[in-house]
């Protein structure tokens, strides 16, 4: 396996929509791939990680909202998702508040409102159909991630203002 390169606001592939996986695409490359990512989301810690965080433009994420960082590793992997061309199927009107970070926006951490229940569509690495309920947590990963391969990160949720300061802010640190 290995340990990819996370970008950062303000590369552009973040604020670009991801384009869907290809049928010709499917298969032990895609697979690959999609172990790469959930190592590199383990690696950072995270609990989720889309295609464009790592400058792959394609519509594909792992999500493992049971991953509790790096005291967590006895549950590493028990609820890992990997998912291509995702898609919310059905959604509750019910929505909560969660405080949100970003591997792609670090020291960043603002709260943002979410479905409290999803339903998600996707096909595995291999093509294979699949569809299940998240709820809370494990909604709110599968939400953020999604904005991801839309082209929003957590600077399109939050004011003019914070978003100005926090990229002078990060400007000023590449220094």
């Amino acid at each position: 396996m290995a340990i990819l390169e996370i970008i950062e606001v303000p590369h552009p592939i973040l604020a670009a929509r991801a384009r869907e996986v290809r049928e010709d695409e499917f298969g032990e490359a895609l697979a690959t791939h999609l172990s790469n990512m959930a190592e590199t989301m383990y690696a950072a810690p995270g609990v989720g990680l889309a295609a464009p965080q790592v400058a792959d433009g394609r519509r594909i994420l792992v999500v493992d909202p049971g991953f509790e960082g790096e005291d967590g590793d006895e549950q590493k992997g028990q609820d890992l998702h990997k998912m291509v061309n995702p898609r919310i199927v059905q959604k509750s009107s019910e929505t909560i508040l969660w405080e949100e970070s970003c591997l792609s926006v670090p020291e960043m951490t603002i709260e943002v409102k979410r479905h409290r229940k999803i339903v998600v569509g996707w096909r595995d690495p291999y093509g294979e159909a699949q569809e299940k309920v998240f709820e809370e947590f494990s909604a709110v990963v599968l939400q953020h991630e999604m904005d991801h391969l839309d082209g929003v990160t957590l600077l399109e949720r939050t004011s003019r203002l914070k978003r100005s300061r926090y990229l002078k802010r990060q400007k000023k640190l590449q220094r």
